[in-house]
C-alpha cells in the first residue's frame, strides 16, 4: 500500500464523485498538505497562503472564513478517531469502511445528545429544587 500524501486524494476522490454522477464542485477548501496543482478535473483547489496584494478585504474576510471552517474538522476527524474507535477499522471492503464511518459519527451524535439533554435536565431540577427552597416549598 502506498503512502499517499494529502495532495494525491483529491483525483480519486472527483474521480469517485464523477463515477457516482455526483456534480463536481467549483472549488475545494483544503489544507496546506496538498502541494502542487491547482486545478484538477475543472476543480480550484484552494489552501491556505498568504493573501495577494491584489486581494480585497472583502475577499481576504471570505477565503479566512473558508479555511477556518475547513480547520475546525480536523479536532472532531481526531476525536472520531480517538474516541470512538474510527482509527482502525475492523469492518471488511469498502461498506465496512462506510460503516465504521457511520458508527463512529452517530456516537459523537449521541454523546452531543446526551450532553444537551444532560443539561436541560440538571437546568429544570436545579431550577424547582431552588425555587421551591426560596418560596418555603417542601421539595
Amino acid at each position: 500500500m502506498d503512502n499517499l500524501y494529502d495532495g494525491h486524494t483529491i483525483e480519486p476522490l472527483l474521480s469517485q464523485m464523477v463515477s457516482n454522477n455526483i456534480s463536481l464542485p467549483k472549488e475545494v477548501v483544503y489544507d496546506r498538505g496538498s502541494k502542487g496543482a491547482k486545478q484538477i478535473m475543472g476543480v480550484s483547489i484552494l489552501t491556505p497562503d498568504k493573501a495577494k496584494a491584489k486581494d480585497s478585504a472583502y475577499t481576504k474576510r471570505q477565503k479566512r472564513k473558508k479555511f477556518r471552517s475547513r480547520a475546525g474538522i480536523e479536532p472532531i476527524i481526531g476525536h472520531l478517531k480517538s474516541d470512538f474507535r474510527m482509527a482502525q477499522n475492523y469492518l471488511m471492503g469498502e461498506q465496512g469502511i462506510q460503516i465504521n464511518a457511520l458508527l463512529s459519527a452517530t456516537a459523537w451524535n449521541l454523546k452531543k445528545w446526551m450532553e444537551k439533554f444532560k443539561e436541560k435536565f440538571l437546568w429544570l431540577f436545579f431550577r424547582k429544587v431552588f425555587t421551591a427552597d426560596f418560596y418555603g416549598f417542601a421539595a
